[in-house]
């Protein structure tokens, strides 16, 4: 049996060895199996890229969605507010001075053909 020297950390009492997180971490690697070790990290860095591109689909789905809906809905809500202002500045004056057939067909443009029907009809 071979004697070995000592090292220089047996004469430092345990309870005043200063290590590292890195160091103890590093230290606890040695008792997993290299087996664990490997599906541990794969686990780990599978969730990790999953978590990565669930937030670049998520990102684009929304930038997608708010452009989309922005073009889409912005010319009617614009064109809705210019005419409700319209009716308000104008008032009763403006719509009696007017054919009803020109009302009926401004507002078969603007909210489809069933309000220009609704606008030729007499108000009861």
């Amino acid at each position: 049996m071979a004697i070995r020297a000592r090292d220089e950390f047996d004469d430092i009492p345990d309870d005043e060895l200063e290590e590292t997180l890195f160091e103890r971490l590093e230290g606890l690697t040695e008792m997993v199996p290299p087996c664990l070790r490997r599906t541990v990290t794969n686990g780990a860095s599978w969730s990790v890229w999953g978590v990565k591109n669930l937030w670049y689909v998520t990102r684009q789905a929304v930038w997608i969605a708010a452009t989309t809906s922005l073009i889409m809905f912005m010319p009617y809500i614009i064109e809705k507010e210019r005419s409700d202002l319209e009716k308000t500045q104008v008032g009763a004056s403006f719509c009696a001075s007017l054919p009803i057939l020109q009302v009926a067909q401004q507002r078969q443009m603007l909210l489809g053909p069933t309000a220009a029907v609704q606008a030729a009809k007499p108000h009861q």
